[in-house]
């Protein structure tokens, strides 16, 4: 995947769960925070075209999620409020919306498999559905209607939960792909960033110890030199 488009995978999947955990209106946030640090709550709610108490109230909701942090400052000018700088953490965005995927998973297997393994019944006239063991409880009678219940063809439910369940698998998968190849992309950054002699470090190491066996050479001269002129008294 190329650069442009592991970055726009990454900026839909972050507008997706921001969506999610803030509510309708709250995905505008993103390109404000995207590769961005430290940025000012006044800013992020000119941006987006609302009060800074909208904005905030977005931002808490996501800080509870741990997918923003802060830092705070004392603003002087104005009588010594304090002003909040937010970071939006794209790793824990896109690990937060996996899990949450996994969950829906789970529960979506398990509905599954109650469906595959139990009866349930419905009533005709009013929709109720319910359990082989309510049924017998009501005696097959709906409690709501009065009407007779009947037994449900759970055929097209089987295939809508594993057709979701598939689904929701797939995108589970692209974000993961995604997540991986941010996280290498980070790295590569980091190991660019760092000074030429950390890189040359371990170069630096093995010449110093290609120069020991050198001096030992010139220690042993020395001891043959010293022992030649003992004999020769």
């Amino acid at each position: 995947m190329c650069l442009f488009v592991m970055r726009s995978m990454l900026e839909k999947f972050l507008q997706e769960i921001i969506l999610l955990v803030a509510g309708s209106g709250s995905d505008p946030i993103v390109k404000v925070l995207f590769k961005k640090k430290n940025v000012n709550e006044f800013l992020i709610a000119k941006k987006i075209n609302m009060t800074i108490n909208q904005a905030r109230n977005i931002l808490y909701k996501l800080a509870e999620e741990g997918l923003v942090y802060f830092t705070r400052k004392k603003d002087t000018k104005s009588g010594g409020w304090y002003i909040y700088f937010w970071t939006l953490d794209e790793k824990k965005c896109l690990n937060y919306y996996i899990d949450r995927l996994n969950k829906e998973i789970e529960q979506l297997e398990d509905s599954l498999r109650s469906k595959k393994t139990k009866q349930f019944y419905f009533c005709r006239t009013c929709g109720m559905e319910v359990t082989e063991e309510q049924a017998l409880i009501y005696e097959f009678t709906c409690p709501e209607c009065g009407e007779v219940f009947v037994l449900k063809d759970l055929t097209d439910s089987i295939h809508n939960i594993e057709k979701e369940i598939h689904k929701l698998k797939n995108k589970a998968a692209e974000i993961k792909k995604t997540l991986d190849e941010f996280e290498a992309s980070v790295a590569v950054k980091i190991n660019k960033k760092l000074p030429v002699g950390k890189k040359n470090a371990k170069k630096k190491i093995v010449k110093k110890t290609k120069k020991k066996p050198a001096a030992n050479k010139k220690v042993r001269a020395k001891k043959k030199k010293s022992s030649s002129k003992k004999r020769k008294r």
